[in-house]
Protein backbone atom coordinates (compact mmCIF):
# COMPACT_ATOMS: atom_id res chain seq x y z
CA UNK A 1 0.00 0.00 0.00
CA UNK A 2 1.49 3.24 -1.15
CA UNK A 3 0.00 5.40 1.64
CA UNK A 4 1.11 2.99 4.38
CA UNK A 5 4.62 2.78 3.01
CA UNK A 6 4.92 6.57 2.71
CA UNK A 7 3.69 7.24 6.23
CA UNK A 8 5.67 4.49 7.87
CA UNK A 9 8.81 5.45 5.97
CA UNK A 10 8.44 9.05 7.14
CA UNK A 11 7.83 7.90 10.71
CA UNK A 12 10.81 5.56 10.72
CA UNK A 13 13.12 8.32 9.54
CA UNK A 14 11.74 11.00 11.84
CA UNK A 15 10.86 9.36 15.15
CA UNK A 16 12.59 7.05 17.57
CA UNK A 17 10.07 4.22 17.53
CA UNK A 18 9.64 1.90 20.49
CA UNK A 19 8.18 -1.57 20.64
CA UNK A 20 4.89 -2.13 22.39
CA UNK A 21 5.02 -3.33 25.96
CA UNK A 22 3.78 -6.89 26.33
CA UNK A 23 3.40 -9.88 28.53
CA UNK A 24 4.66 -13.29 27.50
CA UNK A 25 1.08 -14.53 27.25
CA UNK A 26 0.01 -11.93 24.70
CA UNK A 27 3.13 -11.65 22.53
CA UNK A 28 3.14 -13.46 19.19
CA UNK A 29 6.26 -12.83 17.14
CA UNK A 30 6.50 -13.95 13.55
CA UNK A 31 8.53 -13.25 10.46
CA UNK A 32 7.24 -11.03 7.63
CA UNK A 33 10.08 -9.89 5.41
CA UNK A 34 8.13 -7.02 3.87
CA UNK A 35 5.84 -6.19 6.80
CA UNK A 36 6.77 -2.82 8.30
CA UNK A 37 4.57 -3.47 11.36
CA UNK A 38 6.80 -6.26 12.60
CA UNK A 39 9.85 -4.03 12.29
CA UNK A 40 8.17 -1.54 14.62
CA UNK A 41 7.38 -4.08 17.29
CA UNK A 42 5.89 -7.44 17.95
CA UNK A 43 2.53 -8.58 16.70
CA UNK A 44 0.63 -8.03 19.94
CA UNK A 45 -3.03 -8.65 20.65
CA UNK A 46 -4.90 -5.72 22.23
CA UNK A 47 -2.48 -3.14 20.83
CA UNK A 48 -2.32 -1.08 17.64
CA UNK A 49 -0.16 1.50 15.94
CA UNK A 50 -1.54 4.72 14.49
CA UNK A 51 0.66 7.13 12.57
CA UNK A 52 -0.46 10.58 11.53
CA UNK A 53 1.45 12.81 9.12
CA UNK A 54 0.25 16.31 8.21
CA UNK A 55 2.17 18.09 5.51
CA UNK A 56 0.66 21.24 4.08
CA UNK A 57 -3.07 20.58 3.98
CA UNK A 58 -2.82 16.80 3.47
CA UNK A 59 -3.16 14.52 6.45
CA UNK A 60 -2.38 10.81 6.18
CA UNK A 61 -3.34 8.32 8.85
CA UNK A 62 -2.24 4.69 8.97
CA UNK A 63 -3.64 2.16 11.45
CA UNK A 64 -2.22 -1.34 12.04
CA UNK A 65 -3.28 -4.00 14.49
CA UNK A 66 -3.37 -7.74 14.93
CA UNK A 67 -6.51 -9.04 13.20
CA UNK A 68 -7.40 -10.71 16.51
CA UNK A 69 -7.93 -7.25 18.06
CA UNK A 70 -10.22 -6.16 15.21
CA UNK A 71 -12.28 -9.21 14.25
CA UNK A 72 -11.53 -11.77 16.95
CA UNK A 73 -9.47 -14.27 14.94
CA UNK A 74 -6.30 -14.44 12.87
CA UNK A 75 -6.79 -17.46 10.66
CA UNK A 76 -8.07 -17.44 7.11
CA UNK A 77 -11.89 -17.15 7.31
CA UNK A 78 -13.33 -20.65 7.01
CA UNK A 79 -17.06 -20.05 7.33
CA UNK A 80 -19.48 -17.69 5.65
CA UNK A 81 -19.93 -15.96 9.01
CA UNK A 82 -16.19 -15.34 9.38
CA UNK A 83 -15.96 -14.01 5.82
CA UNK A 84 -18.86 -11.69 6.61
CA UNK A 85 -17.11 -10.48 9.79
CA UNK A 86 -13.97 -9.62 7.81
CA UNK A 87 -16.01 -7.78 5.15
CA UNK A 88 -17.96 -5.90 7.84
CA UNK A 89 -14.76 -4.79 9.62
CA UNK A 90 -13.30 -3.52 6.35
CA UNK A 91 -16.54 -1.63 5.61
CA UNK A 92 -16.58 -0.03 9.08
CA UNK A 93 -12.96 1.08 8.78
CA UNK A 94 -13.58 2.45 5.28
CA UNK A 95 -16.30 4.70 6.74
CA UNK A 96 -13.62 6.33 8.93
CA UNK A 97 -16.06 7.07 11.76
CA UNK A 98 -13.73 5.70 14.45
CA UNK A 99 -11.67 8.88 14.67
CA UNK A 100 -12.21 12.62 14.37
CA UNK A 101 -10.07 15.74 14.47
CA UNK A 102 -10.99 19.07 15.98
CA UNK A 103 -13.52 20.91 13.81
CA UNK A 104 -11.42 24.09 13.62
CA UNK A 105 -9.01 22.34 11.23
CA UNK A 106 -11.90 21.72 8.80
CA UNK A 107 -10.63 18.35 7.54
CA UNK A 108 -12.57 16.14 5.15
CA UNK A 109 -11.96 12.53 4.26
CA UNK A 110 -10.65 12.22 0.69
CA UNK A 111 -9.68 8.54 0.65
CA UNK A 112 -10.04 5.45 2.85
CA UNK A 113 -8.55 2.02 2.29
CA UNK A 114 -8.91 -0.79 4.83
CA UNK A 115 -7.53 -4.28 4.33
CA UNK A 116 -6.33 -7.39 6.10
CA UNK A 117 -3.90 -10.20 5.45
CA UNK A 118 -6.88 -12.54 5.87
CA UNK A 119 -8.18 -11.66 2.39
CA UNK A 120 -4.91 -12.57 0.70
CA UNK A 121 -4.81 -15.92 -1.11
CA UNK A 122 -1.50 -16.74 0.58
CA UNK A 123 -2.65 -15.63 4.04
CA UNK A 124 -0.40 -16.99 6.73
CA UNK A 125 -1.97 -19.16 9.37
CA UNK A 126 -2.25 -17.78 12.87
CA UNK A 127 -0.78 -14.26 12.63
CA UNK A 128 -2.69 -11.86 10.41
CA UNK A 129 -2.85 -8.08 10.66
CA UNK A 130 -5.45 -5.44 9.85
CA UNK A 131 -4.62 -2.14 8.12
CA UNK A 132 -6.50 1.10 7.46
CA UNK A 133 -5.07 4.08 5.56
CA UNK A 134 -6.69 7.48 5.17
CA UNK A 135 -6.09 10.73 3.35
CA UNK A 136 -7.79 13.85 4.71
CA UNK A 137 -7.66 17.34 3.24
CA UNK A 138 -7.66 20.13 5.81
CA UNK A 139 -8.75 23.67 4.94
CA UNK A 140 -7.12 25.11 8.10
CA UNK A 141 -4.28 22.69 8.93
CA UNK A 142 -2.57 25.14 11.29
CA UNK A 143 -5.55 24.72 13.63
CA UNK A 144 -5.20 20.95 13.91
CA UNK A 145 -4.55 20.30 17.60
CA UNK A 146 -6.53 17.21 18.58
CA UNK A 147 -7.39 13.69 17.44
CA UNK A 148 -10.27 11.87 19.15
CA UNK A 149 -10.30 8.07 18.90
CA UNK A 150 -13.73 6.43 19.11
CA UNK A 151 -12.34 3.00 18.21
CA UNK A 152 -12.23 1.59 21.71
CA UNK A 153 -16.04 1.35 21.88
CA UNK A 154 -16.06 -0.52 18.54
CA UNK A 155 -13.27 -2.94 19.46
CA UNK A 156 -13.53 -4.00 23.10
CA UNK A 157 -10.40 -6.18 22.91
CA UNK A 158 -8.26 -3.23 21.80
CA UNK A 159 -6.53 -1.86 24.90
CA UNK A 160 -3.84 0.54 23.68
CA UNK A 161 -2.94 2.47 20.55
CA UNK A 162 0.57 3.80 20.14
CA UNK A 163 0.05 7.13 18.34
CA UNK A 164 2.98 8.73 16.55
CA UNK A 165 2.63 11.95 14.62
CA UNK A 166 4.39 14.51 12.47
CA UNK A 167 2.57 17.78 11.91
CA UNK A 168 4.29 20.25 9.62
CA UNK A 169 7.73 19.52 11.07
CA UNK A 170 6.68 18.99 14.71
CA UNK A 171 6.62 15.44 16.01
CA UNK A 172 5.45 13.50 19.01
CA UNK A 173 4.10 10.26 20.35
CA UNK A 174 1.59 9.16 22.95
CA UNK A 175 -0.53 6.21 23.95
CA UNK A 176 -4.31 6.21 23.70
CA UNK A 177 -6.66 4.01 25.73
CA UNK A 178 -10.40 3.83 26.39
CA UNK A 179 -9.88 6.08 29.43
CA UNK A 180 -7.64 8.52 27.52
CA UNK A 181 -8.73 8.48 23.89
CA UNK A 182 -7.89 12.07 22.96
CA UNK A 183 -4.47 12.90 21.49
CA UNK A 184 -3.41 16.55 21.65
CA UNK A 185 -0.72 18.00 19.41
Amino acid sequence: MKCKTLILGMMLSALPLTAFGHTDAEEHQHDHAADEFTTLGSHVHGKALLTLVLEGNEMQLAFESAAQSVIGFEHKPATAEQKQEVAAAIAVFNQADWFSVNQDANCELAQADASTDLTEPHANEGHADFYANYLLLCQRPARLNQLQLHIFTLLPTLEHIEVQWIINGRQGASEATLQNSTVSF
